[in-house]
């Protein structure tokens, strides 16, 4: 059984665990966000499904909202956060690998 995630949001539906490659189906509600994390060794890529998803990375600094059919690519290390911020659910694809996954919470301000 997947271990849950350290933070809420509406839905997180595993669609393929390998040992070092993963694919969920997230679904954010209006509001809901993946705090900021870091990745020890294995990159995200999203692929946006519905809705509007804001990512947000630090080391380089940057704010990218997606659309359906959008992708962004968030390397190993990089910090980022997820949310919706729109007034419908969004829903995306994280596809995760190669490597040893891990969910390193971050605290950054602003």
């Amino acid at each position: 059984m997947a271990k849950a995630p350290p933070y809420l949001v509406k839905l997180v539906e595993p669609v393929m665990i390998g040992a070092d490659v993963s694919v969920r189906r997230f679904i954010l509600a209006p509001g809901d966000a993946i705090p900021w994390h870091r990745h020890s060794t294995t990159d995200d890529l999203c692929v946006l499904l519905s809705g509007t998803l804001c990512v947000q990375t630090r080391e380089p600094d940057g704010e990218h909202l997606l659309r359906p059919g959008d992708t962004h690519h968030t390397t190993a290390g990089t910090p980022h956060r997820l949310s919706n911020i729109s007034g419908e659910d969004c829903g995306f694809l994280l596809i995760q690998g190669v490597g040893t996954r891990d969910f390193v919470k971050l605290e950054v301000t602003a």
